[in-house]
C-alpha cells in the first residue's frame, strides 16, 4: 500500500469578535458607576474626544397623587453594593489578566447579598458567551476571598468552604459535612455516632461548632451599617394616566469628537512626513467614533428591554410584587429580536426607578408556576409569600412547608405542593424549620 501526501484548500467559518465588538459587549454590560468611570478613563487616554460639561436636570416624576423631585434615587442596596466593593478591592491586589478580571465580574453579578452564586456555571458560560473553564477558575478566586463561605452555590458548600479558614477544627466537623449532609440536616447524632464509632457528646460538639462558627449567610456582615447610592439607569412613571419610560442621563459624562483634532488630521493628511500623526490620530478617531457609538447603542436596548418589561409587567406597577407574571430572557429577546445574552447583559446592574422603589431589571424576569387551578404565577410572588411567612413566624416554633403551604392555600386561595415550597425555601437560602430552631 502505498501513501501518498497531499495539499488540499478547505474553506471553513468562524466566529471571530473584532476588539471594538468585544469592547461594545463590555459597554452594555458595565453597571452605571462602572460605565462613568470607563468613560472618564477614555476622555483621558483618547485626545480625539472631548467631554463636554455634565448637566443635572431636575425631574419631575408623578407617583399616584404626589410628585417627587428627583436628581439621584438611593435604594437599599447596602449589602450588595458594599460586599461588591469590597470583593473588588481584594480583587484588584490580584495579578489577574483583563480577560480574567471580566470572568470575574461576570459571575459577581450573581453573587446575591447572602453570598451565593445564585446561578450555574453551565448558565453563565452560555448567556455571556465564556468558556466554562474561565468562569470555573474566576468562581475558584471568588471562592477565596474574604469572609470565608462567598459564591458558594448551596448551603454545604459554603460550610465547607469556611472550614478551610479556620486553624483549629473539632473532630468529625469535616466528615459530617462532607459525608452526612443529609442527617446533619436532619439532626441525626445517633445514626453518625454510630457508623463512626464516635459518642453522641462528640457528634453534638461537632455540631454546635458548626452552629458557633460557621455561618449560613456569609455576606450578612456587609448589612446595613452603611448606604450605597444606587443611580438608577431607567424612570418608569406615571403622567396623566399613562406608563412612561425614560432614560436617566443626569450625571453621565458627555462626550463628542474634537473638531480640533479633526482639523489637524485633515491638514495632515498627505503630509509624507507626519504618516505615524496620522495614524494615531486615524485609531483614535475611529476608538472615539465606537464609543460614542456603542453608548447610543447601549441607552437604545436597555430602553427597548425596560419598555417591554413594562408591557408585561404593568399589573406589578400597578398593584404590587403579587401580580409579577412570569416572564424569561427568552420571551423579550424574541421580541426584540436580540440575542438572549445581550439581554441578560442590560439587564444586570441595571436599575429602574417606579413608584415602588428601585429594582434592578433582572428582578422582572421570573419563570412560571402553574398551580392546580391553571393560573400562572411568576417565581418571585410565590418567594415573597414564603420569605414573608417565615419573617413573621413564631421563633420557638417555626413553620414547616406544608405549615406555609397550606397557609398559602388558605390565605391566597393558591394551592402549592410542600416540595414547591421547599424549593423556595432554599433558593431563599433559609433553612427548614428543623434548623430555625434550637436543639442543641
Amino acid at each position: 500500500m502505498e501513501f501518498e501526501i497531499k495539499q488540499n484548500l478547505k474553506t471553513t467559518q468562524r466566529l471571530s469578535l473584532s476588539t471594538e465588538l468585544k469592547n461594545s459587549i463590555t459597554i452594555l454590560s458595565l453597571g452605571r458607576t462602572e460605565l462613568e468611570n470607563f468613560i472618564s478613563d477614555e476622555l483621558e487616554k483618547n485626545p480625539c474626544l472631548i467631554g463636554l460639561k455634565k448637566t443635572t436636570k431636575t425631574q419631575k416624576i408623578t407617583t399616584g397623587n404626589s410628585v417627587q423631585i428627583l436628581n439621584k434615587e438611593i435604594a437599599d442596596n447596602s449589602a450588595k453594593s458594599s460586599l461588591h466593593h469590597n470583593l473588588f478591592q481584594q480583587i484588584s491586589m490580584l495579578r489577574l489578566s483583563i480577560y480574567e478580571q471580566h470572568c470575574v465580574k461576570t459571575i459577581l453579578q450573581y453573587i446575591d447579598d447572602n453570598g451565593y452564586l445564585n446561578t450555574s456555571l453551565e448558565e453563565l458560560a452560555t448567556q455571556h458567551e465564556i468558556h466554562f473553564d474561565d468562569l470555573k477558575f474566576a468562581l475558584e478566586t471568588i471562592q477565596k476571598c474574604d469572609p470565608p463561605g462567598l459564591g458558594a452555590r448551596n448551603l454545604q458548600e459554603c460550610l465547607i468552604l469556611q472550614l478551610d479558614h479556620l486553624q483549629e477544627i473539632p473532630k468529625y466537623v469535616h466528615v459530617i459535612l462532607k459525608n452526612y449532609w443529609e442527617d446533619f440536616e436532619k439532626l441525626n447524632f445517633s445514626k453518625i455516632a454510630k457508623i463512626e464509632k464516635a459518642s453522641l457528646e462528640e457528634i453534638k460538639d461537632a455540631f454546635r461548632f458548626i452552629r458557633d462558627n460557621l455561618d449560613p449567610k456569609p455576606a450578612r456582615q456587609f448589612g446595613e451599617e452603611t448606604n450605597q447610592i444606587v443611580i438608577p439607569d431607567v424612570y418608569i412613571f406615571k403622567r396623566d394616566g399613562e406608563w412612561i419610560c425614560s432614560l436617566n442621563q443626569n450625571g453621565l459624562p458627555r462626550i463628542k469628537l474634537s473638531t480640533r483634532y479633526q482639523s489637524l488630521m485633515t491638514e495632515l493628511k498627505n503630509s509624507s512626513q507626519q504618516k505615524e500623526t496620522v495614524k494615531y490620530l486615524n485609531e483614535n478617531t475611529r476608538s472615539a467614533k465606537w464609543l460614542i457609538r456603542s453608548l447610543e447603542e447601549r441607552n437604545k436596548t436597555i430602553l427597548k428591554v425596560t419598555e417591554i418589561i413594562l408591557q408585561h409587567q404593568m399589573e406589578f406597577f400597578e398593584n404590587g410584587v403579587e401580580h409579577l407574571v412570569p416572564l424569561t430572557l427568552r420571551d423579550v429577546a424574541q421580541e426584540l429580536d436580540l440575542h438572549e445574552s445581550t439581554i441578560s447583559r442590560s439587564t444586570s446592574g441595571k436599575y429602574l426607578f417606579c413608584n415602588r422603589g428601585v429594582f434592578e431589571l433582572k428582578y422582572f424576569f421570573n419563570s412560571k408556576m402553574e398551580t392546580s387551578s391553571g393560573k400562572e404565577f411568576a417565581n418571585e410572588s410565590i418567594k415573597q409569600w414564603v420569605q414573608e411567612y417565615i419573617k413573621n413566624e413564631d421563633k420557638e416554633n417555626p413553620l414547616s412547608d406544608q405549615d406555609i403551604a397550606t397557609k398559602i392555600s388558605t390565605e391566597k386561595h393558591v394551592v402549592i405542593a410542600r416540595r414547591t415550597i421547599s424549593k423556595y425555601r432554599e433558593a431563599l437560602k433559609i433553612l427548614p424549620s428543623s434548623k430555625r430552631s434550637k436543639k442543641f
